[in-house]
């Protein structure tokens, strides 16, 4: 096994690790009893807890009624080993011991949290921990503040701490059967959890760089100019998802879904509701009964997803804030790609559109999978609505989003295990994947064929 690991390719630990994970996971989870009595199937294991360590959360059991104690700390292990990487974990244990780091493992951390090479390792490391910890902690003593109300001392603790370490790696996991319906219209929670979701999902070091650049405070232009190209375009662009989503959801269900709520609670509503389809999972509205104007939406913010180097998913939105200015920059004529007084490079481009074409193409191939396993023979009149049912499941799942329409436990065996591999690779990212099965080294052609130019549009 030393041998093995001492030979694996950078880039296939990631995925390694998540392979171990998951399979510990399911192994473990397969043997524990149920509330109910006797242990879960393999494939339903291998569900749940693929989906919490890829974060996601969707479900096919009722995780505060069917599974005991010790399958919900089995399944939060995950959800917390999930968020950050094994391989943090395993390094932080590395230096617990006083050993030192290797090149290896120095090269995957540094891959998935820092958008720099340049970044100090040891600081970067300690700050995922620390910012980790503390946001956790303070998650779970304000959600604590609302849960004693209608738990035991001891159950709201754990509830607290459940849904914070749960929100805040964009798990979306729910101890409670209704998910967060019963807490609607109380603004501490809402808040509190979306808060939780938003820190979670704009990378560890946009957190880093806004700490950094805060404690050096002089002005608000100052503070903007501290930070780099990548923080501006994540902040930017999660702000303006996070504006326009409120708004989408107001206007769309404001005479369905919202209809009978008082105009606080549409706000509030409209407002967790934008935030949760950014990988988060959690929901205190009814996804069953939204028009079909509002899950199209959603399915859109579910493949945007989260920010780089953070515990969420999707095509994330600096790919999305490269795309808008790819667009500006081709209305204005220009041949250059500028942002924030910032040229983007063509690399940077590249590799954005690649992550795009790989996402969509993840996406409909699932959603086929999906119609083939669940829908084959059935004519168009006897499965109405089922189209958008499973794209809705499957962006879900390769966001790590965790957001469903109530069809994923009525899924067959071959459906959930098609869900399973979207959600590990929606985890890891298409274009990790792809870097981890292509060659070590590729042959470049020594000539270039002639150009020839060809109709578009």
């Amino acid at each position: 096994m030393t041998r093995f690991l001492k030979h694996l390719s950078p880039s296939l630990y990631p995925v390694v690790s998540f392979l171990l994970l998951i399979l510990t996971g399911s192994l473990v989870l397969t043997f524990l009893p149920t509330r109910s009595g006797p242990g879960i199937s393999f494939i339903d294991a291998l569900f749940m807890v693929t989906s919490a360590s890829c974060v996601t959360g969707l479900t096919v059991l009722d995780i505060g009624t069917e599974f005991t104690l010790w399958g919900q700390l089995t399944l939060l292990a995950c959800i917390q080993l999930g968020g950050l990487g094994i391989m943090t974990f395993s390094t932080v244990m590395i230096l617990a011991l006083g050993r030192s780091i290797s090149f290896r493992s120095r090269f995957v951390v540094q891959d998935v949290f820092a958008h720099s090479p340049r970044a100090d390792f040891h600081i970067l490391l300690r700050r995922v921990i620390l910012f980790t910890a503390g946001i956790e902690a303070a998650g779970t003593l304000v959600l604590f503040i609302r849960f004693k109300d209608r738990l035991e001392f001891t159950d709201a603790w754990y509830s607290a701490a459940f849904h914070s370490i749960s929100a805040f790696c964009n798990a979306g996991f729910c101890l409670f059967s209704d998910n967060l319906a019963g807490f609607r219209g109380d603004v501490l929670v809402n808040l509190t959890v979306t808060s939780l979701i938003i820190l979670g999902g704009i990378g560890f070091m946009v957190l880093h760089e806004l700490v950094r650049s805060s404690r050096d405070w002089r002005s608000w232009s100052y503070f903007w100019n501290q930070l780099s190209l990548h923080s501006k375009i994540v902040l930017f662009t999660t702000g303006l998802l996070l504006v326009g989503g409120t708004l989408f959801f107001l206007v769309c269900e404001w005479s369905n879904t919202l209809k009978d709520l008082p105009l606080r609670e549409k706000l509030l509503a409209s407002y967790f509701q934008s935030v949760t389809p950014r990988t988060a999972g959690f929901n205190t509205l009814d996804y069953g009964r939204m028009s079909n104007i509002t899950l199209l939406g959603t399915v859109m913010l579910m493949f945007i997803g989260a920010s780089p180097g953070s515990t969420g998913g999707g095509v994330k939105t600096s790919t999305m804030g490269v795309f808008l200015a790819i667009i500006r920059a081709r209305f204005k004529g220009s041949d250059h790609t500028h942002v924030f007084k910032r040229s983007i490079p063509e690399e940077t481009i590249n590799r954005a559109f690649g992550t795009f074409v790989v996402s969509v193409c993840i996406v409909l191939l699932g959603t086929l999978g999906l119609l083939v396993s669940e829908s084959a023979g059935v004519t168009l009149s006897q499965s109405r609505g089922q189209v958008i049912e499973l794209l809705f499941e499957t962006t879900s799942a390769f966001g790590t989003v965790g957001l469903s329409m109530g069809i994923t436990p009525k899924l067959s065996s071959w459906g959930k295990f098609i869900l399973v591999l979207i959600m590990f690779t929606g985890r890891l990212g298409p274009l990790v994947i792809a870097t981890a099965i292509q060659p070590a080294q590729q042959k470049t052609g020594r000539f270039y064929y002639a150009e020839e130019r060809i109709m578009i549009g």
